[in-house]
């Protein structure tokens, strides 16, 4: 189901060319709230997409779950402190820049994948 409203919300988005383009997109990118010197929590837009908002959302949900690095990474960033709706809208977040990544690369997903480091 995920998949469907996926590709039907982002079909048009070929000239997006970076996953963060795509979160902000879909809502899911931090807005800081401050002025001046008072420095409040971050938020989520909510500007964007909100059926894919609520597509990935619902995703990171049933992965938060399981017992897989992504589950393991909503676990890990609970036990460091981070609210649990936090931790659920970062998966969610993550969840669509992998998706970003296998649509525009046209390889499977990997879960062993390492990035390769930058030259300094």
């Amino acid at each position: 189901m995920t998949a469907a409203v996926l590709l039907s919300e982002t079909g048009h988005l070929e000239d997006m060319h970076r996953s963060e383009q795509w979160t902000a997109y879909a809502g899911l990118s931090p807005v800081p709230r401050q002025s001046g010197a008072m420095v409040g929590r971050c938020r989520i837009s909510k500007i964007g997409n909100a059926r894919l908002r609520r597509a990935t959302y619902m995703s990171a949900v049933t992965v938060s779950r399981l017992s897989n690095p992504l589950g393991a990474y909503y676990r890990r960033l609970v036990d460091q402190g981070k609210p649990k709706k936090v931790a659920l809208i970062a998966l969610a977040r993550k969840l669509l820049r992998i998706c970003f990544a296998v649509l525009k690369t046209a390889q499977p997903f990997d879960v062993a994948y390492k990035r390769p480091l930058k030259a300094a």
